[in-house]
């Protein structure tokens, strides 16, 4: 019966190191989509905002304190919704790295399985 061999110090290294590079990777990807998702609802709150105001001449004054109060919520649900992926990615990350530093070893197998069967799948095609 053949031994498994032992991954070296050098080898677990490298994919902890590639396990924190992809988490900052994954960190900077929530951020960046959390900052377009802000950009998209305010800019989807103005231009709400203007269309409204332009269809109610008549009775702009009334009209627009209905509308900026609309565009308020609309931009602090807004800025809530991105605090909390902001705030859900600082935890995912968080928790990460603590799996990693509590458990390397498991961690480096859970990456070596994945990659085995990222593998197997790519190699039936």
């Amino acid at each position: 019966m053949a031994r498994a061999t032992q991954p070296s110090t050098a080898d677990l290294k490298r994919e902890f190191d590639a396990l924190k590079a992809d988490l900052g990777n994954l960190t900077k990807e929530l951020r960046a989509f959390a900052q377009a998702q802000e950009r998209s609802l305010s800019q989807r709150a103005t231009e709400t905002a203007q269309a409204a105001a332009n269809g109610f001449v008549g009775s702009a004054q009334a009209a627009a304190n209905g509308v900026l109060g609309a565009t308020e919520g609309l931009r602090e649900t807004g800025a809530q919704k991105v605090q909390d992926l902001r705030s859900l990615a600082e935890q995912a990350t968080s928790g990460a790295e603590d799996l990693v530093r509590e458990h390397p070893a498991g961690t480096v197998a859970g990456a070596a399985a994945i990659g085995f069967l990222v593998g197997a799948l790519a190699a039936r095609r």
